[in-house]
C-alpha cells in the first residue's frame, strides 16, 4: 500500500481539518506495551534474527528498549525475548545511559534520563558477541496552541480538535498519542496517527481531528483528554508506513511479507528513534 500525502500544490495559510487529515496515516498493528512496539512479520523460513524496538524522548522518564528474536511468520506464540544483553544509549553531547533489564527482553534507563532536541542518540546492543547500533537525531516539535472538542452525531461521542503552528522548514514528521482520564487509549498502532509536513510547511493547523475516527475512543462529558504531539524522523515515518503495508499484506492473506527495512546495523531488524514531545489537555464539559 502506498500513501500519497497532500497532493495539493498550494494551500491557504489556514487549513480545515478536512484538508489536514489527508496527511494522516493510521497504522494497524497491535503494540506490545505503552511504546510503539510491534512484532515484525517475517517470511516463514526466516532465520532467527535480533529485533530492536526502542525510543528515547524529551520527557524525563524511564526510556525502554525491547529486544527479541524473529520467529516464524505463522507462529502463534510470542516471539523469543532476548535476555542478558548489554544495552546503552550514547549521545553526541558526551552522555552515556546504561539500560538495565527489568524483565526478559525489556531494558530501561534510569528515570532521570531525558533527550535534547538536536542531539543524536545511538543505541548500542551487545548480544552473543555481536554489537548492534542504531542512531537517531531528536527533531524539534511545535507546541500545541489549544485543543477543542466537537460532538459527532453519527459516532455518538466527542471528537478532539487540535490547533497550532506548523514551523517553517520542510522535513518535520509527527505522531500523536491520546490519553483519556490519564489512561493511554492509543495502545494499538492502528489508533496512532502520523503525518509529515510536505504540503503544509509553515502553515496553521486549524481544528485537525487528532483522534482517528475509526477507533471509538468514546470521549464523553467529564472526560479529561491529553494529546501528546511527538516529532519523529523521516526514517521512522517511512518505517511505520512499511509496517502498515506489510501488515495489510498479511491480513489480506497474501504471501508472507518480506522483512521491513531497519535502521539497526549488523543484520538486525527493528527501529530505534528519538522523539521530542509536547502535551496539551482539555476537559470535555
Amino acid at each position: 500500500m502506498v500513501y500519497n500525502i497532500f497532493r495539493q500544490k498550494q494551500l491557504p495559510m489556514k487549513f480545515t481539518e478536512s484538508i489536514f487529515k489527508l496527511a494522516v496515516v493510521a497504522l494497524s498493528l497491535i503494540l506490545l506495551s505503552c511504546e510503539e512496539k510491534f512484532d515484525i512479520p517475517l517470511q516463514q523460513s526466516a532465520p532467527q534474527i535480533l529485533v530492536v524496538d526502542g525510543m528515547i524522548t524529551s520527557d524525563t522518564t524511564q526510556h525502554e528498549v525491547f529486544l527479541s528474536y524473529t520467529g516464524n511468520f505463522y507462529m502463534e506464540e510470542e516471539t523469543p525475548r532476548v535476555s542478558g544483553a548489554e544495552v546503552k544509549i550514547v549521545d553526541d553531547l558526551g552522555n552515556t545511559f546504561i539500560l538495565q533489564e527489568s524483565q526478559p527482553g525489556k531494558y530501561i534507563t534510569d528515570s532521570t534520563v531525558y533527550g535534547v532536541i538536536g542531539a543524536t542518540y545511538t543505541l548500542q546492543v551487545k548480544n552473543k558477541g555481536s554489537l548492534y547500533e542504531a542512531s537517531s537525531t531528536m527533531k524539534r516539535v511545535p507546541a500545541i496552541d489549544s485543543l477543542d472538542y466537537r460532538w459527532d452525531n453519527q459516532l455518538g461521542y466527542y471528537r478532539i480538535l487540535l490547533y497550532g503552528n506548523e514551523p517553517k522548514g520542510k522535513g518535520d514528521n509527527y505522531m500523536w498519542h491520546l490519553y483519556k482520564n490519564s489512561q493511554r487509549v492509543t495502545d494499538q498502532v492502528s489508533k496512532v496517527q502520523v503525518a509529515n509536513d510536505e504540503f503544509i510547511d509553515g502553515n496553521y493547523i486549524n481544528g485537525f481531528k487528532v483522534d482517528w475516527w475509526d477507533n471509538a475512543f468514546d470521549f464523553q462529558i467529564g472526560d479529561t483528554i491529553t494529546v501528546a504531539q511527538h516529532s519523529i524522523t523521516t526514517e521512522a515515518f517511512d518505517y511505520f508506513l512499511a509496517v502498515l503495508a506489510e501488515h495489510n499484506n498479511g491480513e489480506a492473506n497474501l504471501n508472507p511479507p518480506a522483512n521491513i527495512t531497519s535502521n539497526v546495523n549488523n543484520g538486525a531488524l527493528g527501529l530505534f528513534h528519538a522523539s521530542a514531545v509536547k502535551y496539551a489537555t482539555i476537559i470535555i464539559e
